[in-house]
């Protein structure tokens, strides 16, 4: 018996309908249990994600970087008045330029595009320092119910956030117990921020001094002494061509070590000096067994070093003040043969001291201000805190900045290339406003900023978490939020204000996998604001993973 040969045309639509079922359900699926695509409308993580913004070009260097929006259209600002222009790496404290606001709204771009892993209780739960998409507490079902931040205070413990950094302990600790909490390197790598790069220079010094009406300071790090020794030109090669002690130190005055946000150039934000830098450099010496190098930095009653010296990487952390104190912390190691060239990258940052020697890890040193541990209000003091002003408030009461910043040498002439400054996230402290909270959620809560006050930490009970933005200066986040919407009573029993309910993450924010589009055409020349050109073009040097 023939078998019957099926008319491959017979049947075709029931199959695609089918097929589109399938397809339709997989997707959905997909969606609910394991990813799900969102876009970021503000800059709060910036610039780890970015919300609506300009991308910006320094004219006298070519340095580019990204700056929020968000002013530009919430001022209400004619479309011919005019907004400054800055070059972070020249100087951020005087314009370089101006350009009309209505041209600038027009170059705006929409916010990155990002895939959410979900959490999935007992095999991928949360973690600390992951970036979670989650409902807003205050408002977890109206316009701005989505929300994505990073996650810094996990279940059941006590939490204090003091000069920028996070401390934590048991949920019932004593606020003397909280110690600091560590960024792993990956994700420590990913959330430096440019403070100077040794490459951008001016291209047209006279020029620039025109449009700033006044002296270009100069370059961030200047020599200490014996100036007539050094050289540098267009290769932005500085060379020392002696081979005594000398110092390439940064100057305070012109510049800041601060927290300030290149992002937020048109958003004016409060800044506070920190001391959780990076620097980094590529040294060559002419004499590699007598060179030595070395980061020193002089802040929160410390002084701090790592570096090379004939062949041996060495770290110390060291009071400083009247007479010879010990050390908090010292480490050294040899290196396996002394390279002819020394690219260092040298880190203090959450109290602790990591040093890279052409690119490989050679030493980790955390340390304490006490013998026993340092709390957050012993950090504050060491910062230069006054503690009773503090308690009154803490966005008046700064840290003291940097005592001093600076490359030392010695042993031998050498190049220096590729100089390079950086600083972490700096969690700022505030005050409860009423503007930041929902009136309609309940009675408005006053004082201090959640997990802004040393003496009496946050207590994060189980299944919550604290939140908060990248951009901490403009980021309306877990310090601020105030009580949750009512709702969430009604539905969970939750009621706990600044903190998320585990039930209100949805999951780690992954990759940005459609970045932020180029508008088609130049978009300058539009006269009418209100339209822009159509954005179509994808922006695929900015894919990444979130760290």
């Amino acid at each position: 018996m023939s078998e019957a040969v099926k008319n491959p045309n017979e049947g075709d639509w029931i199959d695609t309908v089918q097929g589109l079922l399938v397809a339709f359900v997989v997707a959905m699926v997909f969606r609910g249990f394991v990813l799900e695509g969102f876009v970021i409308p503000t800059g709060s993580m910036a610039p780890t994600l970015k919300g609506q913004h300009v991308r910006m070009r320094g004219e006298n260097t070519g340095y580019a970087y990204d700056a929020d929006a968000g002013p530009l259209f919430e001022s209400g600002a004619a479309p011919t008045s005019r907004a400054p222009l800055f070059d972070p790496m020249l100087t951020r404290q005087f314009p370089t330029g101006d350009a009309e606001v209505g041209q600038l709204r027009a170059q705006s771009v929409g916010g990155d595009r990002v895939l959410t892993l979900k959490y999935i209780p007992y095999l991928f739960p949360p973690r600390r320092w992951d970036v979670p998409v989650f409902k807003n507490p205050p408002d977890p079902v109206g316009d701005s119910q989505n929300y994505i931040k990073r996650l810094v205070g996990l279940s059941n413990e006590s939490l204090v956030l003091a000069d920028g950094d996070v401390f934590t302990g048991a949920f019932d600790a004593k606020p003397d117990a909280l110690r600091v909490q560590r960024k792993p390197e990956m994700v420590q790598r990913a959330v430096w921020q440019p403070v100077w790069r040794s490459d951008f220079e001016p291209a047209d010094l006279k020029r620039m001094e025109q449009a700033m009406k006044r002296a270009w300071p100069g370059p961030a790090l200047k020599p200490a002494a014996d100036r007539s020794k050094w050289t540098w030109g267009d290769r932005r090669d500085w060379s020392f061509d002696q081979a005594t002690a000398t110092r390439l130190e940064f100057d305070s005055k012109a510049w800041q070590l601060s927290d300030w946000n290149a992002y937020n150039a048109w958003r004016r934000t409060p800044e506070f000096p920190i001391s959780d830098v990076r620097m980094t450099g590529t040294f060559e010496p002419k004499d590699t067994r007598r060179f030595e190098v070395r980061m020193e930095l002089v802040t929160r009653g410390v002084q701090i070093m790592a570096g090379v010296r004939h062949g041996e990487v060495f770290a110390s952390v060291v009071p400083v003040g009247e007479g010879k104190a010990a050390p908090l912390a010292v480490a050294s190691a040899m290196l396996d043969g002394m390279p002819t060239t020394l690219s260092l990258d040298v880190w203090h940052v959450d109290q602790a001291v990591w040093l890279f020697v052409n690119g490989a890890r050679v030493i980790n040193m955390p340390y304490e201000l006490a013998a026993g541990g340092n709390s957050p209000a012993q950090r504050l003091e060491a910062a230069g805190v006054d503690m009773a002003r503090y308690e009154q408030d803490p966005v008046a009461n700064k840290p003291k900045p940097a005592e001093s910043l600076a490359w030392v040498f010695d042993g031998s002439a050498f190049t220096a290339r590729n100089l390079r400054i950086d600083r972490d996230l700096y969690y700022q402290p505030g005050m409860l406003l009423p503007g930041n909270q929902v009136v309609s959620n309940g009675p408005i809560v006053v004082g201090r900023a959640f997990a802004c006050d040393p003496q009496n930490p946050a207590r994060i009970a189980e299944d919550q978490f604290l939140l908060l933005g990248d951009n901490s200066p403009a980021s309306r986040d877990g310090r601020f939020w105030g009580r949750p919407h009512p709702i969430l009573k009604d539905e969970i029993g939750f009621d706990a204000p600044f903190v998320v309910p585990g039930e209100l993450l949805v999951g780690k924010a992954w990759c940005v996998y459609f970045p932020a589009t180029y508008p088609l055409g130049a978009g300058l020349n539009m006269k009418d604001p209100g339209a822009r050109a159509p954005a179509i073009v994808p922006n695929f040097g900015s894919l990444r993973f979130i760290r």
